[in-house]
Protein backbone atom coordinates (compact mmCIF):
# COMPACT_ATOMS: atom_id res chain seq x y z
CA UNK A 1 0.00 0.00 0.00
CA UNK A 2 0.70 3.49 -0.32
CA UNK A 3 1.33 6.47 2.02
CA UNK A 4 -1.80 7.84 3.44
CA UNK A 5 -3.14 11.06 2.29
CA UNK A 6 -2.12 14.09 4.42
CA UNK A 7 -4.54 16.24 5.16
CA UNK A 8 -3.77 19.11 7.67
CA UNK A 9 -5.96 22.14 9.45
CA UNK A 10 -4.61 25.88 8.64
CA UNK A 11 -5.64 28.97 10.19
CA UNK A 12 -8.91 30.39 8.48
CA UNK A 13 -10.85 27.39 7.42
CA UNK A 14 -7.66 26.22 5.55
CA UNK A 15 -6.13 22.78 4.57
CA UNK A 16 -3.42 21.34 3.79
CA UNK A 17 -3.71 18.53 1.00
CA UNK A 18 -1.13 16.35 0.22
CA UNK A 19 -1.12 13.12 -2.10
CA UNK A 20 1.55 11.20 -3.73
CA UNK A 21 0.33 9.39 -7.25
CA UNK A 22 2.37 7.46 -9.49
CA UNK A 23 2.33 8.87 -13.08
CA UNK A 24 -1.23 6.97 -14.58
CA UNK A 25 -3.08 8.85 -11.26
CA UNK A 26 -1.21 11.52 -11.32
CA UNK A 27 -2.33 12.54 -14.98
CA UNK A 28 -6.24 11.29 -14.02
CA UNK A 29 -6.22 13.40 -11.20
CA UNK A 30 -5.23 16.35 -12.96
CA UNK A 31 -8.45 15.90 -15.24
CA UNK A 32 -10.73 15.46 -12.74
CA UNK A 33 -9.59 18.58 -10.52
CA UNK A 34 -10.13 20.72 -13.99
CA UNK A 35 -13.57 19.08 -14.28
CA UNK A 36 -14.27 19.62 -10.69
CA UNK A 37 -13.33 22.99 -10.34
CA UNK A 38 -15.05 24.35 -13.77
CA UNK A 39 -18.19 22.50 -12.28
CA UNK A 40 -18.25 23.90 -8.61
CA UNK A 41 -16.37 27.70 -9.68
CA UNK A 42 -19.83 27.48 -11.74
CA UNK A 43 -22.40 26.69 -9.15
CA UNK A 44 -21.23 29.12 -6.44
CA UNK A 45 -22.64 32.17 -5.32
CA UNK A 46 -20.71 34.73 -7.36
CA UNK A 47 -21.24 37.13 -4.48
CA UNK A 48 -19.78 35.07 -1.65
CA UNK A 49 -16.37 33.70 -3.03
CA UNK A 50 -15.15 33.72 0.26
CA UNK A 51 -12.48 30.82 -0.40
CA UNK A 52 -9.62 29.91 -2.48
CA UNK A 53 -8.36 26.58 -3.50
CA UNK A 54 -4.23 26.38 -4.85
CA UNK A 55 -3.26 23.42 -6.42
CA UNK A 56 0.37 23.30 -6.84
CA UNK A 57 1.03 19.71 -8.39
CA UNK A 58 4.51 18.86 -9.35
CA UNK A 59 6.99 15.64 -10.11
CA UNK A 60 8.83 14.82 -6.46
CA UNK A 61 12.32 15.52 -6.58
CA UNK A 62 14.27 12.46 -7.51
CA UNK A 63 18.01 13.10 -8.38
CA UNK A 64 20.38 13.25 -5.58
CA UNK A 65 23.26 16.33 -5.93
CA UNK A 66 25.88 17.49 -3.55
CA UNK A 67 25.98 20.84 -2.91
CA UNK A 68 27.81 23.17 -0.29
CA UNK A 69 26.60 25.70 2.29
CA UNK A 70 27.58 29.14 3.10
CA UNK A 71 27.85 28.68 6.20
CA UNK A 72 30.74 29.88 8.32
CA UNK A 73 30.81 29.21 12.20
CA UNK A 74 33.95 31.30 13.73
CA UNK A 75 36.02 30.18 16.36
CA UNK A 76 33.82 32.22 18.66
CA UNK A 77 30.48 30.79 17.75
CA UNK A 78 29.70 33.61 15.84
CA UNK A 79 27.10 32.41 12.83
CA UNK A 80 28.24 34.09 9.36
CA UNK A 81 27.92 33.40 5.32
CA UNK A 82 29.70 34.09 2.51
CA UNK A 83 28.05 34.99 -0.22
CA UNK A 84 26.30 32.90 -2.60
CA UNK A 85 23.65 33.99 -5.82
CA UNK A 86 22.01 32.09 -8.31
CA UNK A 87 20.82 33.14 -11.50
CA UNK A 88 18.23 31.24 -13.95
CA UNK A 89 17.84 31.82 -17.66
CA UNK A 90 19.40 35.39 -17.67
CA UNK A 91 20.94 37.09 -20.05
CA UNK A 92 25.41 37.19 -19.02
CA UNK A 93 26.05 40.85 -19.62
CA UNK A 94 23.47 41.38 -16.64
CA UNK A 95 25.07 39.22 -14.08
CA UNK A 96 28.36 40.57 -14.90
CA UNK A 97 27.12 44.31 -15.01
CA UNK A 98 25.57 42.85 -10.71
CA UNK A 99 28.93 41.28 -10.26
CA UNK A 100 30.73 44.36 -10.71
CA UNK A 101 27.73 46.22 -8.95
CA UNK A 102 28.28 44.01 -5.55
CA UNK A 103 32.32 44.10 -5.48
CA UNK A 104 32.39 47.94 -5.41
CA UNK A 105 29.51 48.74 -4.02
CA UNK A 106 29.27 46.63 -0.83
CA UNK A 107 33.26 46.49 -0.34
CA UNK A 108 33.38 43.11 -1.43
CA UNK A 109 36.72 40.38 -2.61
CA UNK A 110 36.25 39.27 -5.99
CA UNK A 111 33.57 37.78 -7.01
CA UNK A 112 33.54 34.39 -8.75
CA UNK A 113 31.60 33.52 -11.33
CA UNK A 114 30.22 29.69 -12.15
CA UNK A 115 28.48 28.62 -15.25
CA UNK A 116 26.18 25.14 -15.28
CA UNK A 117 24.33 25.81 -18.70
CA UNK A 118 25.17 28.44 -21.33
CA UNK A 119 24.04 29.58 -24.75
CA UNK A 120 23.19 32.24 -27.31
CA UNK A 121 20.27 33.78 -28.21
CA UNK A 122 18.66 35.17 -31.45
CA UNK A 123 20.68 38.40 -31.18
CA UNK A 124 24.14 36.41 -30.22
CA UNK A 125 23.78 37.20 -26.52
CA UNK A 126 24.78 34.86 -24.22
CA UNK A 127 22.30 33.49 -21.59
CA UNK A 128 22.27 30.78 -19.21
CA UNK A 129 22.34 29.79 -15.16
CA UNK A 130 25.18 30.97 -13.54
CA UNK A 131 26.19 31.77 -9.77
CA UNK A 132 28.20 34.17 -8.14
CA UNK A 133 30.65 33.56 -5.27
CA UNK A 134 32.36 35.98 -2.63
CA UNK A 135 34.51 34.86 0.21
CA UNK A 136 34.00 37.64 2.10
CA UNK A 137 32.01 36.85 5.29
CA UNK A 138 28.32 38.67 5.84
CA UNK A 139 25.45 38.42 8.15
CA UNK A 140 22.51 36.37 7.37
CA UNK A 141 20.73 39.64 7.12
CA UNK A 142 22.88 41.17 5.44
CA UNK A 143 23.11 38.59 2.19
CA UNK A 144 19.33 38.98 2.03
CA UNK A 145 19.63 42.79 1.61
CA UNK A 146 22.28 42.51 -1.13
CA UNK A 147 20.53 39.57 -2.40
CA UNK A 148 17.61 42.08 -2.66
CA UNK A 149 19.06 44.12 -4.91
CA UNK A 150 20.06 42.23 -7.75
CA UNK A 151 18.54 40.00 -10.13
CA UNK A 152 19.10 36.85 -8.68
CA UNK A 153 16.54 33.79 -8.80
CA UNK A 154 13.66 34.21 -6.24
CA UNK A 155 12.83 31.11 -5.28
CA UNK A 156 16.99 30.74 -4.29
CA UNK A 157 16.58 33.88 -1.97
CA UNK A 158 13.39 32.67 -0.05
CA UNK A 159 14.36 28.79 0.64
CA UNK A 160 16.94 29.81 3.13
CA UNK A 161 14.17 31.85 5.47
CA UNK A 162 12.06 29.27 5.51
CA UNK A 163 14.68 26.09 5.54
CA UNK A 164 15.31 25.17 9.45
CA UNK A 165 19.14 25.29 8.82
CA UNK A 166 18.48 29.01 7.07
CA UNK A 167 21.51 28.70 5.04
CA UNK A 168 22.49 29.11 1.20
CA UNK A 169 23.04 25.81 -0.95
CA UNK A 170 25.07 25.84 -4.51
CA UNK A 171 25.42 22.83 -6.21
CA UNK A 172 28.67 21.58 -6.14
CA UNK A 173 28.04 17.87 -8.25
CA UNK A 174 27.25 16.61 -10.88
CA UNK A 175 22.96 16.90 -11.43
CA UNK A 176 22.36 13.70 -13.56
CA UNK A 177 23.75 13.91 -16.40
CA UNK A 178 24.91 17.35 -16.02
CA UNK A 179 28.41 18.26 -15.42
CA UNK A 180 29.36 20.36 -12.02
CA UNK A 181 29.06 24.29 -12.63
CA UNK A 182 32.16 25.29 -14.26
CA UNK A 183 34.37 28.00 -13.55
CA UNK A 184 33.47 31.08 -15.73
CA UNK A 185 35.93 33.96 -14.85
CA UNK A 186 36.52 36.56 -11.81
CA UNK A 187 35.48 39.86 -11.21
CA UNK A 188 37.50 42.21 -9.19
CA UNK A 189 40.89 43.46 -9.01
CA UNK A 190 43.52 40.67 -8.32
CA UNK A 191 46.18 43.18 -8.36
CA UNK A 192 45.45 44.10 -5.32
CA UNK A 193 45.26 42.83 -1.47
CA UNK A 194 42.17 41.98 0.35
CA UNK A 195 42.11 42.46 4.09
CA UNK A 196 38.22 41.45 4.07
CA UNK A 197 37.56 38.44 6.70
CA UNK A 198 37.41 35.99 4.43
CA UNK A 199 36.68 32.16 5.00
CA UNK A 200 39.34 29.66 4.60
CA UNK A 201 36.99 26.94 4.12
CA UNK A 202 35.40 27.89 1.27
CA UNK A 203 38.74 29.27 -0.26
CA UNK A 204 40.63 25.52 0.45
CA UNK A 205 36.79 24.09 -1.42
CA UNK A 206 37.51 26.32 -4.17
CA UNK A 207 41.57 25.42 -4.73
CA UNK A 208 40.61 21.93 -4.81
CA UNK A 209 37.88 21.66 -7.02
CA UNK A 210 38.91 24.37 -9.70
CA UNK A 211 42.78 24.47 -9.70
CA UNK A 212 42.44 26.58 -12.68
CA UNK A 213 40.70 29.52 -10.93
CA UNK A 214 43.53 32.31 -10.42
CA UNK A 215 45.39 33.15 -6.83
CA UNK A 216 43.35 36.26 -5.17
CA UNK A 217 45.45 38.20 -2.29
CA UNK A 218 43.62 37.47 0.75
CA UNK A 219 44.77 38.91 4.22
CA UNK A 220 42.67 37.74 6.46
CA UNK A 221 41.45 34.25 6.64
CA UNK A 222 39.87 33.28 9.58
CA UNK A 223 41.65 30.05 10.16
CA UNK A 224 38.87 27.35 9.55
CA UNK A 225 40.42 24.85 7.07
CA UNK A 226 38.15 22.87 4.60
CA UNK A 227 36.91 20.55 7.74
CA UNK A 228 34.44 23.23 8.75
CA UNK A 229 33.33 23.75 5.61
CA UNK A 230 29.32 22.82 5.40
CA UNK A 231 28.31 19.73 2.95
CA UNK A 232 25.09 18.60 1.87
CA UNK A 233 22.72 16.58 -0.15
CA UNK A 234 20.12 17.33 -1.76
CA UNK A 235 17.18 16.14 -4.31
CA UNK A 236 15.92 18.49 -7.44
CA UNK A 237 13.19 17.22 -9.94
CA UNK A 238 14.87 19.08 -12.32
CA UNK A 239 17.32 17.31 -14.91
Amino acid sequence: MGESMDIRKKENEGLNISVKLDKFYYKKFIEHLKILGQKYEHQSNRNKLDYSILSNCQKLPYIKVKGWCSRCIGKNGRVSEVFFCDYDNILYRIVKDEARYLYEEYDETPIYVFVSEEDKDNNGELYGNYMLVSLKKHSFRDVIQIQNNLHCDEAYKRIPLIYRFKTYVLRLGDKGKKKKPKFKEIIGDLSKEYVQEVSQAHLEALNTLYPEIPNVKYKNLDGRGIDKLYITEYKTASP
